[in-house]
């Protein structure tokens, strides 16, 4: 009678399943960095897309005002209304109905307005920022609380600050496009639509961040920059500069050091009084979006010197702009 040997099917040895696992273990960590990097290549297109989309609302409401919307802050710890030049654009990104309803009689902070500038409007929001439903706080409550309106990562650059000139960090200190209190016009910007920032990145407020993406304090009550609410016309920043730390306001670095100075459980600030504090910051490694008069949309690099950077905010400094 033949017989036919049997032999049990051949496994992997345990070094053959180590191997393996190391080659994959190579292959994730050879990966991971470029699966990063295209999600982060996509956030920052929908960034530049939606700063596009403010620029174009900006030129829609001029086409129908014959003014751009401007902030409107009386100044000091008043109980008059205090309205942003977001909330005019509202209409054109399809908040007509959270226009409608917001009362312009009462402040942004009034109880009859809460629950409108609690609505988290998508167009304001950058994709690469943390936590997109944080909320900003009336700066002169006691105690703060950050539950009170829904925030930007973008807002309108109004001017460069006065300190910058006096240090001889830049050619000219004075008004951006965005004025507050007033009724601009793109016919006020001399120094052309093309070379001249409408709204730019100031990402990640109220909560306080520095370089290298810190996150400064443990509780946002204790450390906020004085901004970041839609309907806040203090969230519309001017350009200080800061440290390359981000901790000193004012100073040479322009972008990406700080989103803003840190009020603390002080205010009015010593400075800035009831204006808002925020800085250009994004959370974009090379530098952090910005929209121009004409409506274009530009990545301005992290490394931009200061005198450069406020020539694109000044809208008549007669300043020459390098590329």
């Amino acid at each position: 009678m033949l017989r036919y040997r049997t032999s049990s099917p051949h496994g992997f040895t345990l070094v053959e399943l180590l191997v393996v696992i190391a080659i994959i273990g190579v292959l994730v960590a050879l990966l991971l960095p470029a699966v990063q990097a295209a999600r982060e290549a996509a956030r920052r297109t929908q960034c530049s897309n939606n700063l596009k989309q403010l620029a174009l609302a900006a030129h829609n409401f001029h086409d129908t005002h014959g003014t751009l919307p401007s902030s409107v802050r009386p100044s000091g710890l008043t109980t008059l209304p205090r309205i942003a030049g977001h909330t005019f654009l509202l209409p054109y990104f399809e908040q007509g109905n959270v226009f409608d309803k917001y009362d312009q009689s009462k402040n942004w902070g009034d109880p009859a307005n809460r629950v409108y500038v609690q609505t988290k409007v998508k167009t304001f929001l950058c994709p690469s920022t943390p936590n997109p439903d944080r909320q900003d706080g009336i700066p002169e409550a006691s105690p703060w609380q950050d539950n009170v309106c829904a925030v930007t990562d973008y807002s309108p650059t109004i001017g460069v600050d006065a300190r910058l000139k006096s240090q001889n960090l830049v050619d000219q200190a004075g008004d951006g496009i965005l004025t507050k209190n007033g009724r601009p016009r793109m016919a006020d910007v001399t120094d052309g639509l093309s070379n001249t920032i409408l709204y730019g990145e100031s990402a990640g407020r109220p909560v306080v961040w520095r370089r290298g993406l810190k996150k400064i304090g443990t509780s946002v009550a204790t450390n906020h920059v004085n901004a970041g609410g839609w309907c806040r016309p203090a969230s519309d920043f001017s350009v200080d500069g800061s440290s390359y730390d981000g901790a000193t306001l004012p100073g040479p670095c322009a972008i990406n050091c700080t989103n803003g100075e840190d009020v603390g459980s002080s205010f009015p600030h010593p400075y800035y009084q009831t204006e808002g504090t925020a800085e250009a910051f994004a959370f974009h490694p090379a530098g952090a979006n910005f929209s121009l008069g004409d409506g274009s949309v530009r990545l301005i690099a992290a490394n931009i010197s200061i005198r450069d950077f406020a020539r694109l905010v000044t809208r008549a400094g007669g300043e020459v702009n390098g590329e």
